[in-house]
Order: C-alpha cells, then sequence, then structure tokens
C-alpha cells in the first residue's frame, strides 16, 4: 500500500527548514522471541526495515534520517542505504542491550537542538503518511506527541491466574510509533532520567519525569511484527 510524497505549501517548506525534523528507526533487536532479525527479513524482495525507512524518506517534512541496527549489521545498513536509494539518512548507528540505550546512541550523533525528533519503530512499515505530518505539527504546541489506539477488548489484572479486577477501558490506549518530541526535551530528558530504570517507550521516559504527553487517537492499521504471524498480516498491506 504505497502512498505518494505529500506536496507542502511555501510556508510548510519554510517552517520544516527554520525547525528541522529528524526521523530516528530503532531497529537494534535481537529477535529472540522471532527466531531471527526480522528487521532484515525479506517481504516482497525488501526488507521489512526498509519498508519503515522509506515513510520517512518520502515524507517532505522530514529532513533526515538515524537508523539504529545491531554492531554487527552496521556494514550491512550501508549496503542496504545504497540498494534502496536513501539518501535521508544521514547516521547508521549500532544499538545497546535496551530500547532507550539504542536511542540514547542516535542522539548522540544528532547536533540539531531544535525541530522535532521523531522515533519510530523499524519492524512497524505500514501507518498513514499523514500521521508524520500531522505529528510534527502537533509537536510544535505539545512537545511531547504520541500515538495511541483505543483498547478494544475487556481487560483483567490477574495474580496467579486470579483475576482481580476488570480495569474500565474507557481511558486505555496502546501506544504506538511514531512518536513525537520537541529536539531540546527529549535530549535534556535523556540527561535527567533515571537510566538504571528500563523504559519500554520515549514517552515512558518523559512521564517519568513529569514531562506532560500529548496524544493522537489514531485506530488506522499499524502493526509491530513482533511473531511469525503478522508476516501475512503485513504482506498484505504493502
Amino acid at each position: 500500500m504505497r502512498e505518494p510524497a505529500s506536496v507542502l505549501t511555501f510556508q510548510q517548506i519554510w517552517v520544516s527548514f527554520l525547525m528541522p525534523n529528524h526521523a530516528i528507526i530503532v531497529a537494534a533487536g535481537s529477535g529472540r522471541r522471532f527466531g531471527g532479525l526480522k528487521q532484515f527479513l525479506d517481504l516482497n524482495g525488501k526488507p521489512l526495515m526498509v519498508y519503515a525507512i522509506e515513510r520517512f524518506e518520502r515524507e517532505p517534512a522530514v529532513d533526515a534520517i538515524t537508523v539504529v541496527v545491531p554492531k554487527a549489521r552496521i556494514s550491512y545498513m550501508k549496503k542496504l542505504k545504497k540498494t534502496w536509494n536513501l539518501k535521508k539518512i544521514r547516521h547508521i548507528v549500532g544499538g545497546g542491550s535496551r530500547r532507550q540505550d539504542s536511542v540514547l546512541n542516535a542522539l548522540r550523533h544528532i547536533r540539531q537542538t531544535n525541530g522535532c525528533l521523531i522515533i519510530h519503530d523499524g519492524v512497524r512499515p505500514v501507518f498513514s503518511q499523514g500521521l508524520i505530518r500531522k505529528g510534527i505539527r502537533l509537536c510544535r504546541t505539545h512537545r511531547a506527541v504520541i500515538v495511541g489506539a483505543h483498547v478494544r477488548e475487556t481487560i483483567k489484572e490477574v495474580r496467579k491466574r486470579t483475576v482481580i479486577r476488570t480495569i474500565q477501558r474507557k481511558n486505555l490506549f496502546l501506544t504506538k510509533t511514531p512518536q513525537f518530541f520537541e529536539c531540546r526535551l527529549l535530549q535534556q530528558a535523556y540527561r535527567r532520567a533515571a537510566l538504571s530504570t528500563e523504559y519500554t517507550d520515549d514517552a515512558a521516559l518523559c512521564e517519568s519525569l513529569e514531562i506532560p504527553v500529548y496524544l493522537i487517537s489514531d485506530d488506522s492499521f499499524n502493526v509491530k511484527v513482533t511473531k511469525r504471524a503478522d508476516i501475512a498480516r503485513i504482506k498484505r498491506m504493502l
């Protein structure tokens, strides 16, 4: 499912020039649960993570991309950059043992202090192209913006296989990526946060510092590949 790149107005291009937007594609997972490096899995002749990168490559509002991969795959990623003509990639860096370590490694290579940083999972190849532009726009006002889908199922809290309570789902969301952060805000958050604590996403790190995080409600298709069964669903959408 290929979406054409959008056409920006002169004003939007000028704002983008003054406030550069830099995407960080996090794809440094070991694939232990999946049984292999899923980010490099061939889908219709193209590695999975290349589809995700191309979303940002085609978006005029995105100025640069940093890709985080396992250290042993940096050379291979450089070949993919050339093969698939990914011109916006500025840095290819090695990941860390945890997701936040990988993002921190990327931040150390990014010199800009203004504009928006966009964090995205390299194994989420399908999402609405308009979501990038919407997130960037809202980030200028709210500084930290995430995407979430309403929880549709009934949620139970369970202890030792016994249901303790049913959690009201009205205000529950499944959070996804991309996530958007004012550049200086996220850099400062990583300097201030207790990095000995493990955060499952960058919003959680900001929340630990009581930084308000704004949520975009978006129920469109946006699957993170975590198991083999996800592949068939993704193939139908590409």
